[in-house]
């Protein structure tokens, strides 16, 4: 069971202070920001972009911003010179000095998710509960405006149709908060840290901090082991996880990060 961050904030600011090198992984919703019924309303908070300029601009950190998103869009909503940044869970990266990377199988499934976005699109277009987020690699169907006595049976409707299409099985389903999406298979935000892990292993003392809310986040979680510090955003959540700590929700994430020595 991972412990309360705030318990043992001496030993983890203790290791951060002493590390030479220190590579800050953020999940952005539910991490950085609250959750929203539309993630396309979301704005990034004031005192937000301010803490993460400061942490940008202290050399010892690299902060990596780790989304579902699609780059372009994470890239708009922060908008800070110094950020790098891994979108789609890490199929696409992109390093704050312009090296980037995309994981060429994803294009093999664009065919796929087209046509299963159509399909969904025509089967929900007289409900108003769910939002459709097709990003191009992925889609994602939320359900956070739907009725409880509807969302599993939509869900299973999303499955469903998506397992139909995909008859190659080049996707797989990952469930999220309020959020059920289908990417392609053979990568996840473990093996995005993994690789940039990598890229930047001639730092000396390198050490990787990992906040994240979400399923896709154990990934990277369950890869960084006891490499490092990895901490789970509960958000109400009883969902049991593999990071070492835990903070309540994003006001608390500001806190730690505005406490970084």
């Amino acid at each position: 069971m991972p412990e309360y961050l705030f318990d043992h904030s001496h030993k983890v600011f203790e290791t951060i202070e002493k590390s030479d090198n220190i590579l800050l992984f953020l999940d952005y919703d539910g991490t950085l920001v609250s959750f929203k019924d539309k993630p396309d309303t979301i704005v990034t908070p004031l005192e937000v972009e301010i803490v993460l300029e400061k942490v940008v601009q202290n050399p010892k950190f690299t902060v990596f911003i780790v989304s579902g998103r699609t780059l372009n869009e994470i890239k708009s909503l922060l908008d800070i010179e110094g950020l790098s940044f891994a979108a789609l869970h890490g199929l696409q990266i992109e390093f704050s000095d312009g090296k980037s990377f995309s994981w060429k199988p994803a294009e093999n499934v664009q065919p796929f998710v087209k046509e299963i976005k159509e399909k969904v699109c025509y089967e929900f277009k007289d409900e108003k509960g769910v939002f459709i987020e097709n990003k191009e690699f992925t889609l994602a169907f939320h359900y956070r405006m739907l009725s409880k006595e509807k969302i599993e049976g939509a869900v299973e409707r999303f499955i469903d149709t998506v397992e139909k299409i995909d008859k190659k099985n080049m996707l797989e389903i990952i469930h999220g908060e309020k959020v059920v999406e289908a990417r392609p298979r053979g990568w996840d935000k473990g093996k995005a840290a993994e690789l940039i892990l990598n890229n930047i292993r001639g730092y000396t003392n390198t050490v990787p901090v990992y906040i994240g809310d979400d399923t896709t986040d154990e990934d990277a979680f369950k890869y960084l082991g006891n490499q490092g510090i990895t901490i789970f955003v509960a958000n109400n959540s009883n969902m049991s996880t593999l990071a070492h700590y835990w903070l309540k929700n994003p006001d608390e994430v500001l806190m730690f990060l505005k406490n970084l020595p």
